[in-house]
């Protein structure tokens, strides 16, 4: 009882800010894909990673996406605030549970909660530089090779495909769509799968600004 009610701000449960941070985080998930294979598109070469730039630069897509972020992240953000432990003694609740039961599931959560708040400063760091910067080759390829900058979005890249899977993961498995186990081996996958593009994509860029 006492991890149930740590576990949620609202005793009888709010299923209008519980739908929220679903539908806002399964929006952050195909975003964070999209944005993926967008970056992977240097693997064609430096005219069609531009060409895509130019594209979104065109048309004014680059502002749209910026005021997508801002409403979808803002709404993700508020909802898991308003249903995480915000008070020190239901904390200790939580990581006194994870310790006691050493379940996967436990302590996933815990650990999506420490890398939701780490992504928060990250995401936002990184939307004010492309913001501020803009985004072709050059740009791009230049802050890649600044070693801070390569370490900062390694991070950012294992934090979001770690956040993302397990978020997608207890959507999935709470609403009954699909099988625990085996749901976890795919999504298992498909973080690795995304981790590799996105590996490879810092590579490139990482050789074309050295």
């Amino acid at each position: 009882m006492q991890l149930q009610k740590a576990m949620s701000y609202n005793p009888r449960g709010d299923f209008l800010v519980e739908t929220a941070q679903m539908v806002s985080g399964l929006l952050l998930v195909l975003f964070l894909w999209a944005h993926m294979l967008f970056v992977a598109s240097i693997w064609l070469g430096q005219g069609s990673f531009n060409a895509l730039a130019g594209f979104m630069d065109r048309y004014g897509l680059l502002p749209l996406t910026i005021v997508f972020l801002v409403l979808v992240f803002g709404t993700h953000v508020g909802a898991v605030l308003r249903r995480m432990p915000r008070q020190y003694a239901e904390q200790r609740v939580v990581w006194k549970h994870a310790k006691l039961i050493h379940h996967g599931d436990t302590w996933s959560w815990v650990f999506q909660s420490i890398t939701g708040s780490a992504i928060i400063v990250l995401a936002v760091v990184h939307i004010a530089i492309v913001s501020f910067a803009g985004i072709n080759v050059h740009l791009s390829s230049l802050r890649v090779a600044n070693p801070g900058f390569l370490v900062f979005y390694i991070v950012l890249l294992l934090l979001s495909e770690y956040h993302a899977s397990v978020g997608l993961y207890r959507i999935l498995v709470k609403w009954g769509f699909v099988n625990r186990y085996s749901m976890k081996r795919v999504l298992n996958v498909v973080s690795v799968l995304f981790i590799v593009v996105g590996g490879v994509s810092l590579w490139i860029l990482y050789s074309l600004g050295a």
